[in-house]
């Protein structure tokens, strides 16, 4: 969770009991150094844990309002808000950028087999197994329903093979785990050979991706054609 929102109250708490302190001298006649240090402490006592457990609430909704309350990824208006950014940084240093659209296979069997509940921790596991791959400074984020999206500060296909095994690596391992046979899709784009917004990015990773669909079930379908 982020800190800023306790850093900051607790800053502003620490001010203002300097300031108090300053006005217990200035209002007092006679003023002596224990009176000052009393009242100074008295005053700490009550603004701190304020101000902590006001920061600590700014904190909460705003790290509310950013993450994906199933998961834990950013959200979707996170990705959409922070690409902007992300972008015209990229574009001033002439660099380039990957954005990676994922979803799970088959996934709706899990539902109507399993359950939603099982559904959610399949999701869920889906999420971590995204975040133990980001090892290079990727973002990552559920971006609705089954689906994921990556952002890649970089865009070498050695870099995106070697994240997508990753991926591809860990959710295997989850399956033979859980029994739960998780599995996803992939397309890619790349910023700013395929586009200079994230739209254009993403429905040119969404071709791909459900390319790669097309072809999976092609494979899983053919030996079953060759028996009949």
């Amino acid at each position: 969770m982020a800190r800023n929102g306790r850093l900051t109250a607790c800053a502003a708490s620490c001010g203002a009991t300097l300031a108090t302190a300053s006005l217990c001298l200035l209002a007092s006649k006679t003023p002596t150094p224990l009176a000052v240090l009393i009242g100074t402490a008295a005053f700490a006592a009550a603004a701190l844990p304020i101000g902590f457990l006001l920061g600590l609430q700014y904190d909460r909704l705003k790290e509310a309002s950013i993450q994906d309350s199933l998961t834990g990824l950013y959200n979707r208006r996170f990705i959409e808000t922070n690409f902007k950014k992300l972008a015209a940084k990229a574009n001033r240093k002439r660099k380039k950028m990957t954005v990676m659209m994922l979803d799970v296979n088959d996934f709706k069997e899990v539902n109507d087999r399993l359950g939603h509940s099982q559904g959610d921790q399949a999701l869920a596991l889906i999420a971590g197994a995204l975040k133990a791959c980001a090892t290079y400074g990727e973002i990552i984020g559920r971006w609705g329903g089954d689906e994921f999206i990556i952002i890649c500060p970089y865009a070498d296909d050695k870099g995106i093979d070697r994240i997508v095994k990753l991926i591809h690596e860990q959710l295997f391992s989850i399956s033979l785990r859980t029994g739960l046979r998780l599995s996803i899709s992939v397309g890619h784009a790349s910023f700013p050979e395929h586009g200079m917004e994230i739209g254009q990015l993403l429905q040119a990773a969404d071709k791909r991706m459900y390319a790669e669909k097309y072809v999976r079930k092609a494979q899983l379908t053919e030996p079953a054609a060759l028996q009949a």
